[in-house]
């Protein structure tokens, strides 16, 4: 394997990891919102949530922007 095949693999992974970031950032987001209906959290524990959430979405997002 050369040079240029190990920066492709490694472009390559990173990009499926801030995709996977974004993607657990979304589920954290929409998960913690429809708990908050249903009333199975407080206001407390869904600013956590919602915190995490943005962190995941906002660190994937600054990868891919990076990666251009």
């Amino acid at each position: 394997m050369g040079i240029r095949e190990m920066k492709f693999m490694n472009t390559k992974a990173k990009s499926k990891i801030s995709e996977s970031l974004v993607i657990l950032g979304t589920v954290l987001f929409v998960g913690g919102a429809m708990c908050y209906l249903r009333g199975e959290l407080s206001a407390e524990q869904i600013l956590g949530i919602g915190a995490l959430a943005l962190i995941f979405v906002g660190v994937g997002a600054g990868m891919k922007k990076a990666k251009r």
